[in-house]
């Protein structure tokens, strides 16, 4: 029982961390809308910046909003997320673990498709993208200890 609760402890510190960064993403994102002349603290140099993906169609509902209908900032989505994930890891319901490993093994793919765009479309790189790309691989793995150690 004691691995179960470091795994859920550990989760929930994932789960902030992730938050943290999607509250700052949303931040820096309203206040690009804001003020075009704001340049955030991840915004190193020219090869470095996140204010060119966050000002992109990529920025909103993951590039995603003509199949999905969700147009909301990846931040605010990134908000939810992780809040739920981190509500969730307070009970440990068989089915419900097999969700949250089911949703974060998509959004693991999303993360590789929003790489991808980062990479090759934008030749770009976003500090904020790829620490929620760690964040969410560390989640996904966090997720997939949680349920073997409760269900297999």
């Amino acid at each position: 029982m004691e691995q179960a609760y470091s795994t859920a402890s550990r989760l929930r510190w994932i789960c902030v961390c992730g938050l943290a960064i999607s509250v700052y993403s949303l931040y820096v994102k309203m206040k690009l809308k804001e003020d075009e002349n704001y340049r955030p603290m991840c915004d190193v140099n020219e090869n470095i910046s996140c204010s060119l993906v966050f000002k992109s169609g990529y920025g909103d509902g993951f590039g995603l909003a003509n199949i999905t209908q969700v147009n909301a900032p990846n931040g605010a989505i990134g908000c939810i997320f992780y809040i739920l994930y981190f509500l969730s890891s307070f009970f440990n319901h068989r089915w419900l673990c097999l969700f949250q490993l089911i949703i974060c093994t998509l959004t693991l793919l999303l993360c590789v498709y929003l790489g991808f765009l980062l990479l090759f479309v934008f030749y770009d790189c976003c500090l904020v993208c790829v620490t929620i790309y760690f964040i969410h691989t560390w989640l996904f793995q966090e997720v997939l200890r949680r349920y073997r150690r409760l269900y297999m």
